[in-house]
């Protein structure tokens, strides 16, 4: 399915709006960035619920707020009273801003992941187009090279995620079980492959590619890269100064670290 149909589904929308707070690789940035916030114009794209929107927003010289599903956007006017700031915005087509118009874009929650290669590199000239020289890029992306990887896959983890969100009875924990069952073998059918390690070791070997995850139970596939990888892609789109961030907010290009969490944290600039 999808993902712009998922994400502007009203079950989703509601999940969405209940998340109030930063990633600690978010502040991490921020405290990186808290020389500059007060003079940019800031795009906060891939918005969502309004994540984040309560953060910057006192922070920067000028705010907007984006995002592909109207139904999220309708959310943020609703919890924010400045309705203005908000606009329902393809990241791969933004036409409504102007070019060299932001100082800082921020593409966050792994929005970027919801698109494959092309469209990816679509919303990387975008990205470009609207933001000015030496202007800051930031974005979270999966690492397909997480040591945790393998586990989203298995029966038990499946299981376990299943009983922690809908825990009950000990009849509701056997259907759960069966329900685990028709997940697991979900992901294979999305993925189309039976063993799922021989898909990641191929798309490890690749740096890059697409996985039915347990994302939203399988309803969306997802765009992976390594480290090395979104380097060189950045790289080759005209960013440049790229810093990394773990999931446990440290700064740093060590393997061994990134490699502890799903996510890897971007901050790059722009050099026109």
């Amino acid at each position: 399915m999808e993902h712009k149909k998922i994400y502007n589904h009203k079950k989703i929308t509601s999940d969405y709006a209940a998340r109030d707070y930063l990633d600690k690789a978010e502040k991490s940035i921020i405290e990186d960035l808290k020389l500059y916030l007060k003079d940019m114009s800031m795009l906060d794209m891939g918005v969502g619920a309004g994540r984040t929107t309560k953060y910057f927003l006192p922070l920067v010289n000028c705010y907007i707020g984006a995002d592909y599903a109207p139904n999220m956007i309708e959310e943020c006017r609703r919890k924010f009273s400045k309705r203005n700031i908000f606009e329902v915005v393809d990241v791969r087509n933004m036409k409504k801003f102007a070019g060299d118009m932001f100082d800082f874009v921020f593409f966050s929650y792994n929005g970027i992941d919801s698109f494959d290669e092309q469209s990816r590199l679509v919303a990387l000239k975008e990205i470009k187009r609207v933001l000015r020289n030496n202007g800051f890029f930031a974005f979270s992306s999966h690492n397909i090279n997480w040591e945790g990887i393998y586990d989203i896959f298995k029966f038990a983890y499946i299981f376990r995620k299943l009983v922690k969100k809908n825990e009950g009875s000990f009849f509701r924990n056997i259907f759960l079980f069966f329900k685990s069952f028709y997940f697991f073998f979900r992901l294979r059918i999305l993925n189309k492959r039976l063993n799922i390690t021989a898909l990641i070791r191929s798309l490890r070997k690749e740096g890059h590619g697409i996985l039915a995850d347990n994302s939203l139970n399988g309803r969306v596939k997802i765009y992976y890269s390594s480290y090395a990888y979104q380097l060189k892609q950045l790289t080759e789109a005209g960013f440049e100064d790229i810093k990394t961030y773990s999931v446990n907010g440290i700064k740093t290009d060590e393997d061994a670290e990134l490699n502890k969490g799903g996510w890897i944290h971007y901050l790059c600039r722009l050099k026109k």
